[in-house]
């Protein structure tokens, strides 16, 4: 019996910064998709340290951009999301609605992509891990394939002994020679 654990299928609000973001949950090809754009952004031009980013900055710079893609791609819709405006002191924002532009100005500034990407991207990350953590092997099978209910393996751990010569005789092949048989003197009978 295969056993599924079972997925958010609809999209839910989510509290990031005093705003609520309508988030769609990350599904298989969603997480294709921004790894191509995170191997996309990290091949260009101009990418933070180039060529000369050691591997540790490429891969957190590889982990922000899958984030990103992510983000962008997962973030539906979003309440009380304002930008300040220059001329107005009065503490009121004007709205943003949810674009791809305004999903990429607000995910610029890296206090927000962090809250963003603590609120949507690293629990997904953490329910992977706990999922495919080790001692989370599936449940015994009726038709005993699974981990627990096939038990230790069935295969020899060692060879079987060897036979000694005292075991059984050896057979006379095309290898082995039979042992000649002395001459006889010639003229005699």
């Amino acid at each position: 019996m295969l056993v599924v654990q079972k997925q958010q299928v609809e999209p839910a609000w989510t509290p990031v910064m005093g705003a609520s973001v309508l988030f769609a949950p990350i599904t298989r090809p969603m997480l294709r998709r921004a790894r191509r754009a995170a191997l996309d952004a990290l091949g260009t031009e101009g990418a933070e340290g180039g060529d000369t980013a050691s591997v540790a900055e490429q891969m957190e710079e590889l982990g922000d951009a899958l984030s990103f893609a992510l983000i962008v791609a997962g973030a539906l819709d979003w309440r009380d999301v304002c930008i300040m405006a220059d001329d107005d002191d009065t503490g009121a924002g004007v709205a943003l609605e949810c674009t791809a532009a305004n999903k990429a100005m607000l995910l610029a500034d890296p206090l927000t992509f962090e809250a963003f990407d603590a609120a949507y991207v690293i629990p997904f990350v953490q329910r992977e891990r706990e999922r495919a953590a080790p001692g989370k092997e599936s449940s015994p099978s009726q038709d005993g394939i699974s981990t627990q209910a096939t038990g230790e393996p069935i295969t020899a751990g060692s060879p079987a002994p060897r036979a000694t010569a005292t075991d059984a005789a050896s057979a006379h092949t095309s290898s082995t020679r039979r042992k000649p048989k002395p001459k006889r003197p010639s003229g005699t009978s």
